[in-house]
């Protein structure tokens, strides 16, 4: 049996690829029999770990603003001034978690990563290794904003390239999602070779064994499906990335030659205010339906509602590196899906065998693709009907950590 111990500053308060990532490692390494350890924000009681883990309370947050006034600092000035400015954050790190638990600890999130930099810099741990599945450079560089927002985010890239170099040069090992983001940082930090894991993103036991709740179902589809309008349906984060306006710029166009659809969108973020804008401001406001958050553990009843599910993620150099979480999920559902036709999908997706291809930021071709489906349902929905049994079969997290 071996001993893993893992640190994250989250909550678990709220749902995300993130979140749904460290249920699954951490689960599947206690059903493999590992003795696994979680530092973090979480409380106790939280059903979604399995019972085994045992749980350290972190007892300390830092605020969005304090993340990054230190992720800025660690990036531009020396460990001396760092380690004067955030005395506090080491005081309540050596206060809070046990010596005998400081020898090799694994960090998941961006914030994570650079504070277990941090620490090791400051002789508080002796290694650590970050689990990596987000390439912060990559999403300030091209996110797509005007003005003085652009500019913020060029100088957010820059910075983000020297803390990466950072944490980096000092990392253990770091452990990536897929060969392509391997590929990627190997090619920018030849000191890494020798220290790569891929554990690619997938689905959870939890989310294959979810069961629909009959009751919430009928009263979605009371509330919902009472007019027998095909639902085209989205869940994930209203970010840039996402995609989420094209695909409701692109249902909006649809609805002009369809009078048989309804667009269904579940989550929210930074483009959430823009969608009830650009809903409200249409003259199909009555059949755009911005629910918001909904508990993940009631996703699977919720995709019940859909025709097809939509992930109209940007054309972007990380979706090219790394599958989202949310296709993983989608798949799941044993609903048609549709999703951008991305490097990384591509290698499971050959030939279209799970999903429905379509031109990443190309809102004609999304067009064409959700009429395609709906014209053509009964027949694709025979077609994917084992979605659910080759994803939960081939691409649980249980079947990634063998060599962990």
């Amino acid at each position: 049996m071996k001993k893993f111990i893992f640190f994250t500053f989250s909550d678990f308060s709220s749902d995300g690829g993130g979140r749904v990532r460290i249920y699954g490692i951490l689960n599947a390494l206690v059903d493999r029999g590992e003795e696994v350890l979680l530092i973090s924000n979480s409380p106790n009681d939280n059903v979604k770990f399995h019972p085994s883990i045992k749980h350290q309370a972190l007892n300390f947050n830092i605020s969005d603003t304090q993340k990054k006034v230190f992720q800025f600092s660690l990036a531009l000035f020396p460990n001396f001034i760092n380690k004067l400015l955030f005395s506090k954050y080491l005081k309540k790190f050596q206060n809070n978690i046990p010596i005998e638990l400081r020898d090799e600890i694994i960090f998941f999130e961006y914030l994570d990563n650079s504070f277990g930099y941090f620490l090791h810099r400051n002789k508080l741990i002796k290694h650590y290794i970050n689990d990596i599945h987000g390439i912060a450079p990559l999403e300030f560089k091209n996110n797509r904003t005007q003005g003085i927002r652009k500019i913020y985010n060029l100088l957010r890239y820059k910075i983000s390239l020297f803390l990466d170099y950072k944490v980096m040069f000092r990392v253990k090992k770091i452990i990536v999602v897929s060969k392509a983001m391997e590929e990627y940082f190997l090619s920018k930090y030849s000191f890494l070779m020798g220290k790569t894991m891929v554990i690619p993103d997938g689905v959870s036991q939890e989310f294959c064994s979810q069961t629909i709740d009959e009751k919430l179902l009928s009263s979605l589809k009371e509330k919902y499906k009472s007019d027998n309008k095909k639902i085209i349906f989205f869940a994930g984060n209203f970010k840039d990335l996402g995609g989420v306006l094209d695909l409701l710029n692109a249902f909006i166009s649809l609805s002009e030659t369809r009078d048989d659809i309804k667009l269904f969108l579940i989550g929210d973020g930074e483009h959430f205010e823009k969608a009830k804008a650009i809903s409200k401001n249409s003259d199909i406001e009555h059949l755009i339906y911005l629910v918001g958050r909904v508990p993940y553990n009631k996703l699977r009843t919720y995709q019940q509602l859909a025709d097809v599910i939509v992930c109209p993620d940007k054309a972007h150099p990380y979706s090219d590196i790394v599958p989202h979480i949310k296709y993983f999920d989608s798949l799941v559902s044993n609903k048609i899906v549709i999703n951008g036709k991305f490097k990384s999908t591509q290698e499971i997706n050959k030939e279209e065998k799970l999903s429905i291809d379509f031109e990443p930021s190309n809102i004609n071709d999304l067009i064409k693709k959700i009429n395609f489906v709906l014209n053509n349902q009964e027949k694709l929905e025979k077609k994917y009907k084992n979605n659910k049994n080759n994803i939960c079969n081939g691409y649980r997290y249980e079947n990634f950590i063998k060599g962990f």
